[in-house]
């Protein structure tokens, strides 16, 4: 496991990389003075707690359900007592209770625990730590009800995306939703032009507004073609349309033993016919 601490601004960044058979796989949770934003997932527990153990945060915030942003919850409680949890309020179920998942996403983030108690919140939730304060902002389109925290501390202006901001669109996610993703990116990228997105996954973007118009440029962009594609084929068949469109690109290794959960075809499913609302079945 790769361990990296970095400091951007008032907000600590803990990014844990390793290699699988697929590739790479990294996430990182942040930390503002005694604030854990997300709690990883439980592939790096041991990683993370060692880290924390300095000193150990004092709550926990959450940008939504998915298990390298929750898994650990329940470890941090243990290893540090029964610190206050907040979660968006339509996640809560999925939160408390989710304890096993595929094993393919199991092989990156590991298997979470059921959280415990937690607190809901809603858009437009404010949590305040060091001075700064961390606005919740409704961000679907990864997935329904994400939310992405935006902060300002002096002259500078942060977004801790979650997984709004992704390096690889082309891989969509089942419980997606292109149009929403497009909102979302242009309502963050709108907050500052001087915005640093932090995600989760992937490098620091300190141009973080031209990153996240940009990337709701290309959507809108490959929106259209997915568009165009299903009416010159006739089909609105998610699987034929992006054999399609990306048969360039060769097989979609993101497909293979996701059961089309992460896929090419995701990604089209997610122009065709977006998910707005939770639970959502695999496909």
């Amino acid at each position: 496991m790769e361990v990296e601490r970095t400091r951007h601004g008032p907000f600590e960044r803990l990014s844990f990389a390793f290699g699988t058979p697929t590739g790479r796989s990294q996430h990182s949770v942040y930390r503002l003075g005694d604030t854990l934003i997300d709690a990883g997932g439980t592939v790096a527990t041991a990683e993370l707690l060692a880290l924390l153990r300095e000193r150990p945060p004092r709550r926990i915030v959450c940008t939504h359900q998915h298990e390298d942003h929750v898994g650990n919850i329940a470890a941090i409680r243990r290893a540090f007592g029964d610190l206050p949890v907040y979660v968006p309020r339509q996640h809560v179920p999925i939160v408390t209770t989710t304890a096993r998942i595929p094993e393919y996403r199991a092989v990156y983030w590991g298997h979470p625990e059921p959280s415990g108690p937690v607190e809901p919140y809603d858009p437009g939730a404010v949590f305040e730590d060091s001075s700064v304060a961390l606005e919740a902002v409704l961000t679907p389109g990864h997935t329904p009800h994400h939310i992405t925290f935006v902060a300002r501390d002096g002259a500078a202006s942060y977004a801790l995306t979650g997984d709004l901001y992704t390096s690889r669109p082309l891989e969509g996610w089942f419980e997606s939703a292109a149009d929403d993703m497009v909102a979302s990116l242009r309502r963050v990228a709108a907050r500052a032009p001087d915005l640093v997105v932090l995600p989760t996954h992937g490098r620091i973007k300190p141009d973080g507004a031209r990153v996240l118009s940009d990337m709701a440029d290309w959507i809108d962009r490959e929106a259209e073609r997915i568009h165009e594609a299903a009416e010159r084929l006739a089909t609105r068949d998610p699987r034929a349309l992006a054999a399609a469109v990306y048969a360039e690109l060769g097989p979609d290794i993101a497909d293979l033993g996701s059961g089309g959960e992460i896929s090419r075809a995701g990604f089209v499913r997610s122009i065709l016919a977006p998910n707005r609302g939770l639970p959502v079945d695999p496909p």
